[in-house]
């Protein structure tokens, strides 16, 4: 199953889910179930968000879009990073209001209602498992789900503990539980989406691991004016310069062919734009492109 088919089949399901909450909550009067239907409609929300984001990356690139509608991905995981910081704070501020103001619930329509909810975030996070790793707008659907599965089981301790003990007090304490672990997912989208859009380096490549290993390819004199930056999760893009000696055209480009097949397998860097340059030039224009624009490689 691709991975929309999967996004899809779990909107649907979420929606369903979220319906049944709505209707749990009605019957039992609980606040619980009704805030977490609130939370699973804007997870609902985030997930067919990221649904049209995997449609429109699919798209090919244009004479003004050359690297596609890829970037269309990092948007939407930022978009959910800040709705997922949204829902960690109405969250919090349930979490307080129930502390001074406890509900009295239906704990067997409520534990009903919260176990069919679990049941099926579990099997939402099964299917996006996978796709997650290597994603970040799947990683981001795959926290909203997360994110609703925590909140179900907080609902279900919170349930059966206040069925036994008649403490109330104990949906506060959930509450904040869950809010911590969404606020958390929230900040790392939120900070790994932005370091795509601001170009920085991805995470766990460093220029100058990249320089040293380029360097011992043989005939490599200098490896410098080095940029790297993600165009989406896991697709890596680079531009650098690369010092020879005074090779042919055919060498050139056999040596650019050895430092591409380093940079994929090290460093999973596919899109290589590399310029060579022979070590002694001294022309002026040479001398100015090396620099111009360069400062902040290495």
């Amino acid at each position: 199953m691709r991975k929309e088919q999967k996004l899809l089949l779990i909107l649907g399901f979420n929606v369903f889910l979220m319906c049944v909450e709505v209707a749990g909550g009605i019957i039992s009067g609980s606040l619980a179930l009704l805030s977490d239907a609130g939370h699973m409609f804007a997870d609902s929300v985030a997930l067919m968000l990221s649904y049209v984001a995997v449609i429109m990356a699919k798209r090919p690139s244009t004479s003004r879009k050359t690297f596609g509608w890829h970037r269309t991905e990092i948007i939407v995981a930022l978009v959910n990073g800040i709705a997922l910081l949204l829902i960690a704070g109405y969250i919090f501020y349930e979490a307080v209001m129930r502390f001074f103001h406890p509900q009295e619930i239906k704990t067997g329509v409520l534990l009903v209602v919260a176990v069919i909810g679990l049941l099926g975030n579990v099997l939402g996070m099964l299917l996006l498992r996978s796709e997650s790793h290597s994603n970040l707008n799947i990683r981001s659907a795959f926290f909203h789900i997360m994110g609703d599965a925590m909140s179900s089981v907080g609902v279900v301790i919170g349930g059966v503990i206040i069925a036994y003990t008649g403490w109330n007090i104990v949906d506060s304490v959930i509450g904040v539980l869950i809010g911590g672990i969404v606020l958390r997912g929230a900040f790392n989208l939120i900070v790994e989406s932005g370091n795509i859009l601001l170009e920085a380096a991805p995470e766990g490549i460093d220029i100058n691991d990249i320089k040293s290993e380029v360097e011992r390819i043989p005939g490599v004199k200098e490896f410098h004016g080095i940029h790297v930056w993600a165009i989406t999760s896991g697709s890596n893009a680079l531009s650098a310069h690369a010092v020879t000696g005074n090779i042919t055209t055919r060498e050139s480009q056999q040596l650019l062919c050895r430092i591409r097949e380093v940079l994929d397998a090290k460093f999973n860097i596919r899109h290589a734009t590399i310029e060579t340059e022979c070590d002694a030039c001294q022309n002026a224009s040479c001398e100015f492109s090396n620099t111009n624009g360069d400062e902040h490689g290495v």
